[in-house]
């Protein structure tokens, strides 16, 4: 009980108020393996994919071990992530990685309406970042992540530090509790050479709180998340079909494109594949997504 006070007042005492979000690529769920689950894997450990949803989940990676992705969204919406833990002692651990996103083809107006665009320009958010993993009993285990972003749009430029931490706590042998707040960070504005610089942009700060449960083959999960001021409701559920298969479902609210996910994991060895199929309503069309993790 005492394990899971520490958790709420966590969650209280980090989740001040944040408007007029920037980075919004970088809200987007990152791996395959998490998405397939709706991104409920602030409890998940033992893989560098966690590090993104809670830093305390690099624990457990005892082998040099990483996590490729790619993920394209629509026509010109494209993501690739990196990510690595290690195991530095028995109880610390190691881990980092970067997140590229970016939209091409965007087309450049005017103030006045126009038939033709002045021309095209891109998008692009990157976020690199690396902290440490520590096991502090067999039971509780903590971490955290410092971080640079970076946006850029057209010649506008801006760039942020950011810090992740968070907890994992296993309560009992079947049930397990995990809390972090990660992109915690100051303001920063875009600006040009010209000198001109936008309004002030806050990072993409998320907040989440969630359980899992454990029962031989079985996995269920529930995240409570903070973000853009809104409060959503992750489920995920997940089953070891064969040593070397799994499979995996999601569910996400208050969201307005977004409910429904899938995903599937195939293991041999020390290589694993991971994928997602992310459908989006409003006819926005399908998103797959893929991981290939290894450990050397």
């Amino acid at each position: 009980m005492r394990i899971v006070v520490i958790i709420v007042v966590m969650v209280l005492a980090v989740s001040p108020v944040w408007g007029n979000d920037g980075l919004s690529l970088l809200k987007i769920e990152s791996g395959a393996h998490p998405s397939g689950m709706g991104g409920a894997f602030v409890t998940i450990g033992n893989t560098p994919d966690a590090i993104s949803y809670n830093p305390a989940g690099a624990s457990g990676v005892t082998d040099f071990t990483i996590s490729l992705g790619h993920t394209s969204y629509w026509e010109n919406i494209r993501m690739e992530t990196a990510h690595f833990a290690m195991g530095l002692s028995p109880k610390v651990y190691l881990h980092g990685g970067i997140r590229y996103a970016t939209v091409d083809g965007l087309e450049m107006r005017g103030d006045a309406p126009s038939e033709f665009p002045r021309g095209m320009f891109d998008l692009h958010d990157i976020s690199f970042k690396s902290g440490l993993a520590f096991q502090i009993t067999d039971r509780l285990a903590t971490g955290f992540s410092v971080g640079w972003i970076v946006e850029k749009i057209e010649a506008w430029r801006g760039s942020a530090f950011n810090i992740d931490y968070g907890l994992q706590a296993q309560a009992s042998e079947n049930l397990r509790f995990g809390v972090s707040a990660t992109n915690i960070g100051s303001d920063f504005k875009l600006t040009k050479s010209t000198g001109n610089e936008s309004r002030p942009i806050s990072l993409p700060s998320t907040y989440r709180l969630g359980a899992s449960y454990q029962r031989e083959r079985y996995l269920g999960v529930a995240n409570i998340v903070h973000v853009d001021d809104k409060l959503h409701l992750h489920l995920g559920a997940e089953a070891k079909v064969h040593k070397f298969f799994q499979v995996r479902a999601g569910y996400v609210f208050n969201y307005d494109v977004e409910n429904f996910s899938a995903g599937a994991t195939f293991t041999k060895q020390n290589l694993k594949v991971d994928y997602a199929f992310v459908p989006y309503q409003r006819d926005l069309g399908t998103s797959h997504m893929f991981n290939l993790s290894f450990s050397l």
